[in-house]
């Protein structure tokens, strides 16, 4: 049996990464090295710079053929969004999201399945963006031949908008920058990091998420313990530094670090005392899953799908950033539960693999 498989790339290869970008590149590598006998992977991705593909084809090392659309993402969105295209897409296509070239007449053989991380997008939206995704969400429900989810929870929510019948699967993700941790556990990297310190991660077009942040930090019931922060600094004119000033922040508070690559976090993640992840709409928590395989428990606002994937192996939080800081604080004034969870959580993640994933996604397009 022979054939091939075509990955939409969805962010990978930004400059400043995201979410959906380090997913969708971990799943893509996966699926490539999974591969069934007689199968190749090629990828295809919006039209980007020469300096982002030569970054994309340095994720995806195995991953054959790497086509661009003459379109960029903006325009390719709306396009595939009314089943316009200038590149035909056959076989079997996977999505890493809800960016799909399904066709209003698809041939014999063709076979379009996609991702849904969850049910809200993972960076703020304008009104536009927010009415494409919700257009793509219900036209993924009604058109795609498998819907590929990150948790029961997830599968659960799109039920209820739609009856998927057996066309969805819950594919878990896994850690994504864990195995770069060095061979010394860091001790060579050249991150300056304080001595003590909690962890938090910002993104690119979340501002929202830094707000968060800064009125978690700024609470009063916030320990008294300095702040790493990893990911971009700015949205639009807003600057994080900003809003920390704003906020009353003493200088020193936050450890503002920018974008790290994959080995300088996974050395954050391990150094830190625990993760601070504010995001309420996260339903795939890839920075909570490389917290927990890196020894480092994770105190998160409490959200189905969040807790499915962290077990018992974090601290789910219901409430606002209050809740989130007084909850921070008691998990380190006790060291022994700091420990204990650092210890289930590493159990924890090691239950999940990107080989696992990319072979259920490999049997997903089997049954269909």
């Amino acid at each position: 049996m022979n054939g091939r498989l075509t990955v939409v790339l969805d962010e990978v290869g930004e400059r400043s990464p995201t979410t959906v970008g380090r997913y969708a590149a971990a799943l893509t590598h996966a699926l490539a090295t999974t591969a069934p006998s007689g199968f190749d992977v090629a990828a295809m991705s919006a039209k980007v710079s020469d300096g982002r593909e030569q970054r994309i084809r340095e994720l995806l090392p195995g991953v054959g053929e790497l086509r661009q659309t003459a379109m960029p993402a903006r325009e390719l969105r709306q396009a595939w969004l009314h089943s316009l295209t200038t590149l035909p897409v056959r076989g079997l296509v996977h999505s890493t999201s809800l960016l799909a070239p399904m066709v209003r007449e698809p041939e014999p053989g063709d076979q379009v399945t996609v991702t849904v991380h969850g049910l809200h997008p993972l960076s703020d939206r304008s009104e536009r963006k927010q009415r494409w995704f919700d257009r793509a969400l219900r036209r993924a429900l009604r058109r795609a031949d498998g819907i590929v989810v990150p948790s029961t929870a997830v599968a659960e929510d799109l039920q209820l908008l739609h009856d998927l019948g057996d066309r969805v699967r819950v594919v878990h993700p896994a850690p994504v920058v864990a195995q770069s941790l060095p061979a010394d556990r860091g001790a060579s990297s050249t991150l300056t990091l304080p001595d003590e310190f909690v962890l938090a991660m910002t993104a690119p077009g979340a501002r929202r998420q830094a707000e968060a942040l800064i009125e978690t930090v700024a609470s009063s019931s916030m320990p008294d313990v300095r702040v790493v922060v990893a990911g971009p600094v700015q949205w639009g004119e807003s600057t994080l530094a900003a809003m920390a000033v704003e906020a009353g922040l003493p200088p020193g508070r936050l450890v503002m670090l920018g974008d790290l690559d994959a080995t300088q976090l996974a050395v954050a993640h391990h150094r830190a005392l625990a993760h601070l992840h504010v995001s309420e709409l996260d339903a795939l928590g890839l920075s909570l899953l490389d917290a927990a395989a890196l020894g480092t428990a994770t105190v998160h606002p409490a959200n189905r799908s969040l807790q499915e994937i962290a077990g018992d192996a974090s601290v789910p939080v219901e409430g606002g950033p209050h809740e989130l800081a007084a909850a921070l604080g008691r998990l380190l004034a006790d060291d022994a539960e700091r420990e204990r969870l650092a210890m289930h959580a590493m159990d924890r993640a090691r239950a999940f693999t990107w080989e696992a994933a990319a072979q259920q996604v490999w049997r997903l397009h089997a049954e269909l």
